[in-house]
């Protein structure tokens, strides 16, 4: 068991939570981070619209970060958090192999998670397919795109992706959005809208997919961009109480700070789909700030006599 007291547990390994150790390591807090190696977008083969890291690997920024923020004195413990409590002044993190450790201070980095259809095959996830019209698509270009949905966001990826694809095909399951002005303004554009479900996938010799719909359609796609797969990591905000947006994501402030007074949240704290890597880091930073000046005008005031 680790008796520590520790300034900030961090949980979550990402870009919100390494950019939050990192500053709060440099600030000479004591700092503990709780993560599973697996990151939501380990499986890319490279990161793109990250300043100075453009074409790098996942790994590569990571372990660099890693070893940025063990620079600075900070701890990292690769486990699942089970669950979150909070005491008067101090919270609880209970990790699935150390056991409870303590921390005046909580930052929720978790990230959003992937839900995806079941008849995706595997190892295509952050290969071929992919839930983001910029990071990937450049490197894309000319190909067949395939954009799938049960709402108006596979539309929206569809109008943001156009312009790289040489042919382009949107399934939606509402009949409505067939009816909408986005969709006709793709039409205009020479997109074909299909209100159909998809019903299988598999990977070609080429490694394009051939998707097949519910009414009998083939269709192949060399990149597949997929709408509202990704969900908010409920487990740990609801063992704290705290106040959750629609989505599911912990209500904060713009510094991070949520409805309990000893928890920040950073990364995809709102649920936006496009609130890509720098600005899930930028918010780690924005918390990080938040979280020292918390703890220098009450904690350490208190503690020194002040």
């Amino acid at each position: 068991m680790d008796d520590r007291l520790y300034d900030v547990v961090i949980v979550g390994a990402g870009p919100a939570g390494l950019s939050a150790a990192i500053m709060l390591g440099r600030a000479k807090r004591s700092v503990l981070v709780l993560s599973l190696p697996d990151r939501r977008n380990s499986s890319a083969t490279t990161v793109h619209n990250v300043p100075f890291a453009d074409g790098a690997t996942p790994a590569e920024v990571y372990a660099r970060m890693e070893g940025d923020a063990q620079e600075y004195g900070v701890g990292i413990r690769w486990e699942e958090v089970v669950t979150a409590s909070t005491r008067d002044d101090h919270v609880i993190v209970e990790g699935a192999l150390s056991g409870p450790v303590r921390g005046r201070r909580l930052l929720l980095a978790t990230g959003r998670a992937d839900e995806l259809p079941s008849w995706l095959p595997d190892g295509v996830w952050g290969r071929s397919a992919f839930d983001c019209p910029y990071c990937h698509t450049h490197e894309r270009d000319d190909g067949a795109y395939v954009c799938v949905g049960h709402n108006a966001e596979a539309l929206k990826l569809a109008a943001l992706t156009v312009q790289y694809a040489r042919e382009l095909t949107v399934v939606v399951s509402d009949p409505a959005l067939a009816r909408t002005a986005l969709a006709a303004l793709l039409a205009e554009r020479g997109v074909t809208v299909l209100v159909d479900t998809v019903a299988h996938a598999r990977v070609l010799p080429s490694d394009a997919l051939e998707l097949k719909t519910a009414s009998g359609t083939a269709l192949t796609a060399d990149t597949l961009l997929l709408a509202d797969v990704a969900r908010a990591r409920r487990r740990l905000p609801e063992a704290l109480g705290l106040d959750l947006t629609d989505q599911g994501f912990p209500e904060t402030t713009l510094y991070g700070l949520t409805s309990d007074p000893l928890v920040y949240s950073a990364g995809n704290v709102e649920g936006s789909p496009y609130f890509m890597w720098t600005g899930a880091a930028g918010s780690g930073i924005n918390a990080a700030r938040m979280i020292c000046e918390d703890l220098a005008f009450t904690t350490d005031l208190t503690k020194h006599g002040g």
